[in-house]
C-alpha cells in the first residue's frame, strides 16, 4: 500500500510556481516594486502573478484592491490553479471568503480537476473548509490521475478536524481511488490511527 503525502507534494509544486513569480517580479522591479498593487487595465500577466501569489501568502489587501480594480476573480496560471484555490491551500479564510463573496467559481478545477476544497483539506484549516463547503464546495469531487477526494487528502495528512466536517457535509468515505484505496487506506498507511478509528465508526 502505497504512502501518499499529498501536502509535500503540493507545496512543492505551489512553491515553484510561487519562486517563478517572484523571479518574473524582480526582472520587472526596475519599473515596479514588489508589493505595488495592481495597475488599472487589470489581468496582464505581470498582474496575475502577483495577484496569484498574493493569494497565496495571504496578503488581502492587494487581493481586494485588484478586485476593486477589475481583475478578473476566476483568471488562472499556468496549471489552472485560481486566486482561491491557492488562498485555500494555506487557509486565508478572509481571502477566501473575500473571494467567494466577489463570485469567485467554488468548484473551478485546475489541470488535473483539483478544486479548492481539495487544496484546503491538506492542511489544519477547518474554518476555510467550512467557508468553502457552506458557499456549495462539493466534497465528493475527484481528480482526474488518482481519483482523490478532499477526504482521502484530509485522510492521508491527519486532518481528523477537517475530515469530520467533509463528513457532516456529506463526504463519502467508501470512495475509492484508482487503486481500489479509501480514505481509510490512506490513514492507516500515513500512521494516522485516531483518523482511522473515526473512519471505521463512520463507515460500518
Amino acid at each position: 500500500m502505497k504512502k501518499v503525502h499529498f501536502f509535500a507534494a503540493m507545496l512543492i509544486a505551489v512553491v515553484l510556481v510561487s519562486s517563478c513569480n517572484t523571479s518574473n517580479k524582480t526582472e520587472k522591479s526596475k519599473n515596479s516594486h514588489t508589493e505595488q498593487t495592481v495597475n488599472d487595465a487589470p489581468n496582464t500577466k505581470l498582474e496575475t502573478d502577483q495577484i496569484m501569489e498574493a493569494a497565496l501568502e495571504g496578503k488581502l489587501n492587494i487581493v481586494e484592491n485588484a478586485l476593486n480594480k477589475g481583475f478578473d476573480i476566476n483568471s488562472t496560471d499556468a496549471n489552472k490553479r485560481t486566486a482561491l484555490m491557492l488562498a485555500a491551500y494555506n487557509g486565508h479564510k478572509e481571502i477566501v471568503e473575500l473571494l467567494i463573496a466577489k463570485g469567485a467559481d467554488i468548484n473551478q478545477r485546475d489541470t488535473i480537476n483539483r478544486t479548492a476544497l481539495m487544496f484546503a483539506s491538506t492542511g489544519p484549516f477547518v474554518a476555510t473548509v467550512q467557508a468553502l463547503l457552506q458557499s456549495g464546495a462539493e466534497p465528493n469531487l475527484t481528480d482526474n490521475q488518482e481519483n482523490w477526494t478532499a477526504a482521502m487528502m484530509a485522510a492521508a495528512e491527519g486532518q481528523l478536524e477537517v475530515l469530520k466536517v467533509l463528513v457532516t457535509s456529506g463526504a463519502n468515505l467508501k470512495m475509492l481511488d484508482v487503486d481500489g484505496e479509501s480514505s481509510l487506506d490512506f490513514a492507516k498507511a500515513n500512521g494516522h490511527t485516531e483518523v482511522a478509528k473515526y473512519i471505521e465508526s463512520q463507515t460500518k
